[in-house]
């Protein structure tokens, strides 16, 4: 089952979110009810990965990160014309990236070594936007935004099963941080 390690977001926080998102102009948005922070996307893993992780991330004592938002970002040259709300990577939250993901490998998850980019996706697109579409995303992407940030005081394990009209996540456990 496709699987990920999230924090989820403040209800304030989404909601300016969403106002945001609906001012974009490329891409599909991302459902409200899909909107969080990935910690660590595991992939297509079973229940021989799901439920050590599990048990491991119910163990751990992990920090509450504070989250704060740095406007709007793309990747590589607004790669597939995927829009993200950035965040603002703190030392508190850099370490609960490393941590879970350490328990992710332990637990038999084969997680790719990449940097750590936090982020929330707002709108996904199939293609990179070209011509005026890609002229208005650049002027969004340079504007400053609004966003509330907030203390995250939970974790979620997520499974995301994929729909003929997209994906749909479904929390299978919380883990509280402190």
């Amino acid at each position: 089952m496709r699987s990920f390690v999230a924090l989820p977001l403040a209800e304030d926080t989404k909601a300016a979110l969403l106002r945001l998102q609906s001012t974009l102009p490329v891409g599909k948005p991302v459902p409200e009810d899909n909107l969080h922070l990935t910690l660590a996307f595991l992939g297509d893993v079973g229940d021989d990965v799901l439920e050590p992780l599990h048990d491991l991330l119910s163990a751990a004592r992990l920090p509450a990160p504070e989250i704060t938002f740095d406007g709007l970002g793309t990747f590589a040259e607004m790669e597939r014309g995927l829009v993200f709300a950035a965040v603002h990577p703190t030392g508190t939250l850099t370490a609960l990236h490393a941590k879970v993901a350490q328990l992710a490998r332990t637990a038999g998850a084969d997680l790719p070594r990449r940097r750590f980019r936090p982020h929330v996706t707002l709108t996904r697109a199939s293609k990179q936007p070209q011509g005026p579409a890609r002229d208005r995303l650049a002027a969004t992407l340079g504007q400053t935004t609004d966003i509330p940030g907030f203390t995250a005081r939970q974790m979620c394990l997520y499974q995301s099963h994929l729909t003929p009209t997209g994906a749909r996540h479904e929390v299978v456990a919380s883990y509280p941080l402190s």
